[in-house]
């Protein structure tokens, strides 16, 4: 029997060091965390009154004491999961300046309400990682609360941690909509938008100008205006993940989606943030609503996303970034096996969980095959969603019909693609695991290459450093690389392409 891997030997970057990045720890989801949380008044601390009100207590976290934090309740529909197993917000500096943890201050614990597989968040977070969107960190952790087991929660990084982490600025101005969902909506007042970060009186003037660009801005003139004040081509790739996963909660204008947008002072444009994953992977009875279509008619003419309709590129960034998700992050073989993965990891963990909402067994069909009942929705397990929207989408680009490109969206519109790229490898089949990756560079610019395994995990990056314009190369050694199946990237300042290849050993 031959060991078929997909290799991904790829990467060539510009990472000039490999220090260590905050949140390594606490994110790391390759293990289950534990967190404690001592003298906690439960009575009071549950109130909803007091909801945003931080009260003082002691966390342990993974072992590590940390004392005098801030806590809290968050959440909305979330906050009235049964038994008190209420969503939390973790400020470490609450009341002691400075404090902190594997270099975070806040963070969220989020209770996974309504759903029984108790982990459609986390997974659909990795995948706008994947994409390369701007997405929160997450993890599986246990909680206890004044050592009475809680339950299991995910863990997931504070958007502020990544403003600071992606943007160098968690201080800036982040934008929410309040229910319409479309950044296109143009208002003097703050009667669709609010601030869910920083302060809203100096860059309010830019998201009025947001807005405004966004709704009136002629087809012919958009390409050439749009990318100045938005990421347009990531506000299209996070409409791929919803469509593709039927996250009815945050489809534009409908269930009271929330946007967030986040003002990049350094790119001075604005950066669209995935948030509120708990309804993906069809959670929402979608089989009864209208949303099959690879272009649903929920958003297909709400704006800006009704702009695919006049502008092909548009429309090709959109399903390029439904390709990349069918055929490579949510390819039925690698997904399953992640689904798989974090089932064991936390199956036991979940059984012991008495104030979860889904029994063991309920759990147990949540995540694999079939559908079931569960809070008034027939929800899906995770592998029948998985397998049945991968040929739902496969389907609907071919009758479209439209062939999927091998290489990923690119990061702006207007942005020039990778060209003339090639692998050199030595034939026949199983290969020595050097391999030499041709490529032609549009403009001077820095190359890294990054291998992942079918976890999402990064197995390992090349440094390529700052480049000039032209052909160039980049030599793998896969040696130190276990027969596998993996993907490799190649990242040019933004510009992306992502391929499998077999590895043989």
């Amino acid at each position: 029997m031959k060991n078929i891997v997909f290799a991904i030997a790829i990467f060539i970057m510009l990472v000039s060091s490999s220090v260590a990045q905050n949140g390594n720890l606490i994110f790391d989801d390759a293990t289950i965390h534990e967190i404690r949380f001592d003298n906690v008044d439960t009575t009071t601390f549950f109130l909803f009154a007091n909801k945003g009100i931080y009260s003082m207590c002691k966390i342990t976290i993974d072992g590590t004491i940390i004392d005098s934090i801030g806590a809290t309740t968050k959440g909305n529909i979330s906050w009235y999961h049964p038994n008190n197993k209420k969503p939390l917000k973790i400020k470490l500096n609450e009341f002691v300046s400075g404090k902190k943890y594997d270099g975070i201050k806040k963070f969220y614990l989020h209770n996974n309400y309504q759903d029984p597989s108790l982990m459609r968040d986390k997974l659909t977070y990795d995948i706008c990682e994947l994409m390369d969107l701007h997405s929160l960190r997450t993890a599986f952790s246990k909680v206890y609360i004044n050592n009475e087991y809680w339950g299991v929660y995910t863990l997931v990084e504070a958007k502020d941690e990544l403003y600071k982490r992606d943007f160098k600025d968690k201080d800036a101005e982040v934008y929410e909509t309040f229910d319409l969902g479309s950044p296109c909506v143009f208002s003097q007042e703050f009667f669709c938008w609010g601030v869910d970060n920083g302060n809203p009186d100096p860059t309010w003037p830019r998201l009025q100008l947001l807005t405004d660009k966004l709704a009136n801005t002629p087809v012919s003139e958009y390409l050439d205006t749009i990318p100045s004040y938005i990421n347009i081509t990531d506000f299209f790739k996070y409409q791929a993940v919803n469509v593709y996963l039927l996250n009815l909660d945050s489809y534009l204008a409908y269930n009271g989606n929330q946007l967030y947008l986040f003002d990049s002072i350094v790119e001075n444009r604005f950066q669209i943030i995935p948030w509120d994953f708990n309804a993906s992977f069809g959670l929402w009875n979608t089989n009864n609503v209208n949303t099959q279509g690879i272009i649903p008619s929920l958003i297909s003419n709400k704006c800006p996303f009704d702009k695919i309709h006049d502008i092909p590129q548009l429309k090709n960034t959109y399903l390029d970034a439904m390709c990349l998700l069918n055929n490579i992050y949510c390819d039925t073989l690698a997904l399953s096996n992640k689904i798989t993965y974090f089932y064991n990891q936390i199956k036991t963990a979940v059984y012991e969980d008495t104030r979860k909402m889904p029994t063991n067994s309920q759990f147990d069909l949540g995540v694999n095959y079939g559908y079931q009942f569960f809070e008034s929705f027939n929800v899906p397990g995770l592998k029948t969603f998985v397998n049945e929207r991968w040929l739902t989408i496969k389907t609907d680009l071919q009758s479209l019909p439209y062939t999927c490109a091998i290489t990923e969206i690119e990061p702006d519109v207007k942005t020039t693609p990778l060209k003339q790229f090639s692998i050199e490898q030595n034939y026949p089949n199983p290969f020595n695991p050097t391999t030499t990756i041709r490529y032609s560079l549009p403009k001077s610019t820095l190359v890294t290459l990054k291998i992942f395994n079918l976890l999402g995990q990064e197995v390992q990056t090349l440094v390529s450093g700052y480049q000039e314009s032209g052909n160039k190369s980049i030599e793998f050694n896969a040696t130190d690389i276990p027969a596998g199946v993996y993907f490799y990237r190649l990242n040019a300042e933004g510009i992306y392409l992502t391929r499998k290849l077999i590895l043989l050993k």
